[in-house]
């Protein structure tokens, strides 16, 4: 649970290991944290570095070696304080930019039909955009896939919008591998998320692909995520014909 609620705060999972070995040990050297933490001897001073620019960790030198120590843990909630405080200047700016943005979007949408974004971010633009343009009622549609090399990642990033979906009321049908059903039944099932049906297939699909309205998202799940947004009512109609054959041969 602590793990999770600093990497939501911005650390990244090195820094969270050191971080949490620090607040153990107290007072150290680098060779202590090494063996605490079971990071890299060579990278340990620059994650060091980095959470000490975050304020949570101090640096001073005793009788010629470096020792570092924890900063008081209220310092998160400086820290919190601190990327608020710059979040809402940046909103600022940007509703402020707005409006030109958007027009130039407008003009030239009609000429973009498909697009390629890497990474979990990429995904979080795409599915933002999901559940924005999906009013309550309407439906979104999924082939399943594997979760490729980052599984705990994109598997919590799901988890995400699934609530984002149900909040919003927006209804969800899935198809996933049988081989799937064990975990997939519990963690997306109705009485978790009320507006979501799960049927499963025999087969297993190389690529995980959303589509919901004149949009498709086909997601490949590799050792870097990858995503093809394609803005056709053409492509989307074919999806429709594929999913609704495999609704009709799958079992619940």
């Amino acid at each position: 649970m602590k793990e999770e609620l600093l990497r939501e705060i911005g650390l990244t999972q090195s820094e969270i290991k050191v971080y949490l070995s620090l607040l153990e040990l107290g007072d150290s050297t680098r060779g202590d944290i090494v063996n605490e933490s079971r990071i890299a001897g060579s990278k340990i001073y620059e994650i060091l570095e980095k959470l000490q620019e975050k304020g949570f960790v101090s640096i001073y030198t005793k009788n010629k070696v470096k020792h570092f120590k924890p900063t008081n843990p209220q310092q998160i909630i400086y820290y919190l304080e601190e990327k608020k405080s710059q979040i809402e200047e940046v909103e600022k700016q940007t509703q402020q930019l707005l409006p030109s943005l958007l027009e130039k979007f407008s003009s030239s949408k009609e000429e973009e039909e498909v697009e390629v974004l890497s990474g979990i971010k990429g995904l979080e633009v795409l599915f933002r955009e999901q559940v924005e343009t999906l009013k309550r009622g309407e439906t979104c549609y999924v082939i399943g896939g594997t979760r490729g090399y980052d599984e705990e990642n994109v598997e919590a990033f799901f988890h995400k919008i699934q609530k984002m979906r149900q909040k919003k009321g927006i209804k969800t049908r899935m198809v996933f591998n049988i081989k799937q059903r064990e975990s997939y039944a519990e963690q997306f099932s109705s009485k978790v998320y009320k507006f979501t049906e799960i049927r499963y297939m025999h087969h297993t699909s190389p690529v995980a692909i959303n589509f919901y309205k004149d949009k498709t998202i086909i997601i490949i799940f590799g050792k870097k995520t990858t995503s093809i947004y394609i803005n056709s009512k053409e492509v989307a109609n074919s999806f429709m014909e594929y999913f609704n054959l495999l609704w009709k041969t799958t079992k619940k």
